[in-house]
């Protein structure tokens, strides 16, 4: 008599929507059998989805040695859910965020996303040596309900710089 307990009831949509139904609770008080009843209800969503704008892979092109570019990416959540827990990983030299951290100098990306939101990252290409580079945007997320990532690949040739020489004719008089 006069006590209490908890139930816990766990909501795991598998379709998207509103959801209904009824916690009954069935005992007997002593004399007669009752049943206390709850409705209940909980809206199924969409999962947070990211995508990296730009053409994949977003090809920076032939750069001098030395010389630097910048590319803007915009980053849209195309879920129903915020998306959470945001980071990057795995970006390496020539390539690199400007500032040298995530979202760089001039992105406006945060840890989490909303639902129909975008932000974006600032990277550069800044090859140091000749030849072909590639590398892997890697952003992690949650999705509203497990881990996730959404990769978008780079790459950027280094060449050697441009050198000019005059002709070694006879003195221009």
């Amino acid at each position: 008599a006069a006590a209490t307990c908890t139930i816990v009831v766990t909501y795991a949509p598998t379709a998207t929507g509103l959801h209904t139904d009824t916690i009954s609770v069935d005992y007997n008080d002593g004399s007669a059998a009752q049943s206390a009843t709850r409705d209940i209800q909980g809206t199924g969503a969409a999962p947070a989805v990211l995508t990296i704008s730009e053409s994949n892979p977003y090809n920076y092109g032939t750069l001098a040695s030395g010389a630097s570019a910048t590319m803007t990416f915009t980053v849209s959540n195309t879920g129903s859910v915020t998306a959470t827990s945001i980071a990057e990983t795995g970006l390496a030299a020539p390539f690199a965020f400007t500032g040298g951290s995530y979202p760089g100098t001039s992105g406006t990306c945060t840890p989490t996303l909303a639902a129909g939101a975008n932000c974006t990252i600032d990277l550069s290409y800044s090859p140091t040596a000749t030849g072909a580079h590639t590398d892997t945007i890697n952003l992690t997320y949650n999705d509203g309900a497990a881990a996730q990532s959404v990769t978008h690949d780079v790459q950027g040739t280094g060449a050697v710089p441009a050198s000019l020489t005059i002709s070694n004719g006879p003195t221009y008089d």
